[in-house]
């Protein structure tokens, strides 16, 4: 038993009718005759009850008939299903990414790319630069977005966002965009940052702002992650810098001050695997090449 077989069984009990049958499935009526009998044979069964007049399933064949039309169905999804797994159109994309990507780029890609590509997933998890890199290695993500893409052999990136700092302050602090004037009215303050990696050009740029104003931040609490420093800073347990983004939809009650008259900015790129074929990959990164970052 074999689909064309199927195809045939189908269009004839479709029809009940052998002529029309072979009409519509363009093939000799001899030759459509030939192959049900074939089945029949090879079944064991009679699918057609069956006189120079009327053609009629037998309760075999009714049965077969609704199988046969379930196997071709599944089948059929299954070919168009393997062409869009094929053409990148389907199927998940693992995407590693710093909590500030989600206040900037990416709700905008992935809204472009539930545009232009429905059926594919994005598998998210926020993970710390200094892991993301290794996840890359290991296979376990397909791209990736840093502030800090480092020089490697085996990796491409692409920048795609730049932004400019913003202090940030808890709701009720004096200090506000109309009465700024600089850092150095904050520079009694207690500073929520990130910790200090080796070779972190992000952190060197947040002390380079501070130390231009005549001071060192006094650093009370680190970490990794934005939203925990926004909500430290909402709690009144100190001020810090971050990228402007963050205020962005972000729900937590703080007051942003944009820094864009300094000349430090933060950038955003994506960082990929040199040797990944992954159709879907590419139309991420094509996806990527489309999307106009900007901001209000």
């Amino acid at each position: 038993m074999d689909i064309r077989q199927l195809e045939y069984f189908l269009g004839v009990a479709s029809e009940l009718h052998f002529s029309k049958a072979a009409e519509k499935l363009y093939v000799a009526q001899p030759a459509l005759s030939r192959q049900i009998q074939q089945l029949e044979n090879e079944l064991d069964v009679v699918l057609f009850e069956r006189d120079k007049r009327n053609v009629k399933l037998t309760p075999a064949g009714e049965y077969l008939q609704n199988e046969a039309s379930r196997i071709l169905s599944q089948l059929e999804y299954v070919r168009l299903r393997t062409q869009l797994i094929h053409r990148g159109e389907e199927g998940d994309l693992r995407i590693a990414h710093p909590g500030s990507a989600v206040f900037s780029v990416l709700p905008t890609l992935l809204s472009a790319l539930k545009l232009y590509f429905p059926k594919i997933r994005g598998v998210l998890s926020e993970v710390l630069e200094n892991k993301l890199f290794e996840s890359l290695q290991n296979y376990q993500v397909d791209v990736g977005f840093v502030r800090e893409p480092i020089p490697d052999k085996y990796l491409n990136s692409r920048l795609i966002f730049e932004e400019c700092f913003s202090l940030v302050v808890p709701p009720n602090h004096p200090l506000t965009k109309e009465n700024f004037t600089g850092l150095r009215q904050v520079q009694n303050e207690s500073f929520i940052l990130p910790p200090r990696h080796a070779g972190s050009t992000y952190h060197d740029i947040l002390l380079r702002m501070c130390e231009r104003e005549g001071f060192l931040p006094n650093i009370i609490h680190e970490s990794n992650f934005g939203t925990t420093i926004l909500k430290l800073v909402e709690h009144n347990l100190g001020v810090s810098l971050l990228p402007s983004s963050y205020r962005i939809s972000s729900p937590v009650n703080v007051r942003f001050i944009d820094l864009d008259q300094l000349p430090e900015r933060t950038q955003l790129s994506m960082v990929w695997r040199k040797d990944d074929t992954n159709p879907i990959l590419h139309n991420f990164l094509d996806t990527a090449s489309s999307v106009d970052f900007r901001y209000d």
